[in-house]
């Protein structure tokens, strides 16, 4: 099962099946170039074998011509004799079909009635006679043959030669495609790191281009631009919503001013309640406007922040002030912190863990139970914040990071849905990673930032 779970995740990967589908082409080629020899291979011996098979029976014609049957039968003997012909097979056959010399005492079956050439069995090791049979002037038959013991030999040997190469060239092809994974993976590396990095926020970041015309440096060009088509649209509506911003808040702070005078020469209570919601409504208007100047300050600001921060000493700063919040509210914060050291800006800090436990505490039902907590990993430092409330689906996970955004659960609570854009764009300035995800039940936040040594 474990096996078959490893192989399901082997072939998952594009890249993998490419060099698997390389390699198995690339042998059958192989096994089908190899086929084709060893018929070849075949085809001639078999042909030089007839060869020397009819140049023998030819001669052998000669002797019978010249010194008779007697003669005939002598030199077969002879020929029998001697270590020079011992791969050859030689027979004479009276008329009656009795052997009269040569190497069987006995005519085979194969060989009654038969004319040209024929093939019969020569040993127990499978070896075969390939020999050519003719009637001679007054009866009998004279067969002239050849075993195949030595060509059975030297095929096995390239049977097996053949096999040693395609284990080897099986073992070449999966290096070779192993090196060219590596190739494709680093080639790629760069330009999807970037892209997440992009995707986390990190406007700026840019592919390495490599020199010349190859699809892979075509790919880093055109990501390139596209990046910096992105970044002008981005940067576009950020300025668009920033001015906005800027030039309405001044307007709306006048407009406070004077409903607060209003609400002071109200003639009566209901015209007071009146002005009452609408300095409510002007307030929160206010604070929207806020956090959108807050939110493009922060992410106008691309210097890196130096300072030596222990984000313990920050996250107990926040508590302090939002445990009070929380016990107001009938909700209880807990809090595991152990020193973690971080280069970053302490107030842009404390607003993050502000935000997540502002948060928290707004979807946390009455009587629920939210947690803090900072510790160190190994190179990093991670700080938490999860509640028991009911949580985000996981579908929405990214979608909550975005400006305005507000659940369709979450439309009665109090907020400007510019919470969680803060805070990635803070994460983001800290070289940090945020993530979601499920608490069973509630919401868990994690913010991963790099750790100071």
């Amino acid at each position: 099962m474990l096996n078959h779970r490893r192989m399901r995740v082997f072939l998952s990967s594009t890249l993998n099946r490419l060099v698997l589908a390389y390699a198995i082409g690339l042998l059958f080629a192989f096994v089908v170039i190899g086929g084709l020899s060893l018929a070849a291979f075949d085809q001639l011996v078999e042909r030089d074998t007839r060869q020397t098979v009819l140049t023998d029976h030819k001669g052998l014609l000669e002797e019978l011509r010249v010194s008779g049957r007697a003669g005939l039968a002598k030199a077969i003997d002879n020929r029998v004799q001697e270590d020079t012909h011992r791969e050859a097979v030689y027979l004479l056959v009276d008329p009656g079909g009795s052997v009269r010399s040569g190497h069987l005492s006995d005519l085979p079956a194969s060989l009654l009635h038969r004319q040209g050439w024929v093939r019969f069995p020569w040993n127990d090791e499978g070896d075969y006679v390939l020999a050519y049979v003719e009637t001679l002037p007054g009866g009998g038959q004279l067969v002239t043959g050849h075993s195949t013991g030595e060509q059975q030999h030297l095929r096995e040997l390239f049977l097996r030669l053949g096999l040693v190469i395609l284990c080897l060239l099986a073992l070449l092809t999966l290096g070779l495609g192993w090196l060219l994974r590596r190739a494709v993976d680093r080639a790629l590396k760069a330009p999807l790191d970037t892209v997440d990095r992009v995707t986390a926020g990190h406007l700026d970041e840019r592919a390495p281009e490599r020199a010349g015309d190859d699809a892979f440096a075509r790919l880093g060009r055109t990501l390139n631009r596209m990046l910096d088509r992105i970044r002008d649209l981005v940067g576009g509506i950020q300025a668009s919503t920033d001015a906005i911003a800027h030039d309405l808040r001044t307007p709306l702070m006048r407009l406070k001013t004077r409903l607060e005078q209003a609400r002071l020469a109200a003639p009566d209570e209901h015209v007071s309640r009146e002005i009452d919601g609408a300095l409510n409504e002007a307030d929160q208007l206010i604070t929207t406007f806020n956090s959108l100047l807050r939110l493009a300050r922060i992410e106008g600001t691309t210097s890196a922040p130096m300072a030596a921060v222990d984000l313990a000493d920050v996250a107990t700063d926040a508590l302090e002030l939002w445990q009070a919040v929380a016990e107001a509210s009938g909700r209880m914060i807990q809090a595991h912190v152990e020193p973690a050291r971080i280069a970053g800006d302490r107030d842009l800090l404390f607003q993050l863990i502000s935000n997540l436990l502002d948060n928290a505490i707004k979807y946390t039902e009455a009587g629920g139970r939210i947690t803090l907590s900072v510790r160190e990993e190994k190179d990093a430092a991670l700080l938490s914040v999860y509640d028991d409330g009911p949580g985000i689906a996981t579908e929405q996970h990214e979608r909550v990071f975005d400006r305005f955004v507000r659940l369709e659960s979450h439309r009665g609570t109090p907020g400007t849905g510019l919470g969680l854009s803060v805070v990635r764009a803070i994460a983001i300035r800290h070289g940090a990673e945020v993530r979601l995800s499920s608490a069973a039940p509630g919401l868990r936040v994690e913010v991963r930032f790099p750790a100071k040594h």
